[in-house]
């Protein structure tokens, strides 16, 4: 089985099998370069699947990001990590001053939701980039490629209650 094929019908993550910099590249192929935004959406798309389980298909969520560049990116990141896509239908984008993202993990069968309907959410998780974080990207302008791809793995493999505030909602 290549290291790609998933079955999310028992609730795998997304990289069952991946080690860290495998993920960073994997996400370079799929984004077309690596950056601190796609590394940061990356970040809070594992650990809504660590936290909330299930698989992509019963996942859910609602990113608020500005909706340009570089913060779009994060979207990418979220995306590729969490296993919610445009395609399912199963993640929102919602243009905001800052960056944060709501995870949702609903009942399924299957492929399909039983309901957005009120009772339906088993869990909830809402991820915060810090304003620090933010700060520091916004100080640190990466001027080259390596410089670039340098800040984005120091930023993947810094701990993650530097980078996000958090709050699960049961």
């Amino acid at each position: 089985m290549d290291k790609f094929s998933l079955d999310f019908t028992k609730g795998k993550t997304i990289f069952p099998k991946l080690k860290k910099n495998q993920i960073i590249k994997a996400a370079a192929r799929f984004h077309g370069h690596i950056g601190p935004w796609i590394v940061l959406g990356l970040r809070t798309g594992r650990y809504a699947q660590r936290v909330l389980g299930g698989s992509p298909f019963e996942l859910d969520a609602r990113v608020h990001c500005p909706a340009k560049l570089p913060y779009s990116c994060f979207l990418d990141g979220v995306q590729l990590a969490s296993g919610c896509t445009m395609g399912k239908g199963n993640i929102h984008h919602i243009s905001s001053s800052r960056v944060w993202v709501e995870f949702s993990r609903k009942k399924s069968t299957g492929a399909r939701f039983i309901s957005e309907k009120p009772g339906k959410v088993k869990a909830s998780l809402r991820i915060e980039l810090r304003p620090e974080v933010w700060t520091e990207l916004h100080l640190k302008h990466a001027r080259t490629i390596a410089a670039t791809e340098k800040l984005s793995r120091d930023i993947y493999y810094r701990p993650f209650n530097r980078l996000f505030l958090k709050t699960r909602r049961i």
